[in-house]
């Protein structure tokens, strides 16, 4: 399996861990954050891009930052929350940018 696939599964499986952590602590905006990145991911796994090279440093980015949001669940620590899932939906988009692979000669 390609690595950027593994990648895109702990993602998804982070982000809904997450979610079941949080419980009543969540605010709306978080939920619906993390939702955004699941179905984001699972809409990228269906792509060519997904099992490139390509996606493996934007993929890891995106599983470094969800990593780091589950920590701070974990801890209690929901001060710092909002300012790692900005990050989090940062990289998304930048995955998300990159997957149109614009520029990118397939030989």
């Amino acid at each position: 399996m390609a690595k950027a696939i593994e990648n895109s599964d702990a993602i998804i499986e982070t982000c809904n861990q997450i979610l079941s952590e949080l419980g009543d602590k969540e605010k709306p905006e978080w939920k619906e954050t993390l939702e955004k990145v699941v179905s984001a991911i699972e809409t990228l796994k269906t792509q060519f891009f997904i099992k490139t090279n390509l996606a493996v440093p934007g993929t890891k980015a995106c599983l470094k930052d969800a990593t780091e949001v589950r920590s701070l669940v974990s801890a209690g620590d929901l001060s710092k929350l909002p300012d790692v899932l900005a990050r989090l939906q940062a990289s998304l988009e930048k995955l998300l940018s990159q997957a149109k692979m614009e520029g990118v000669a397939l030989t």
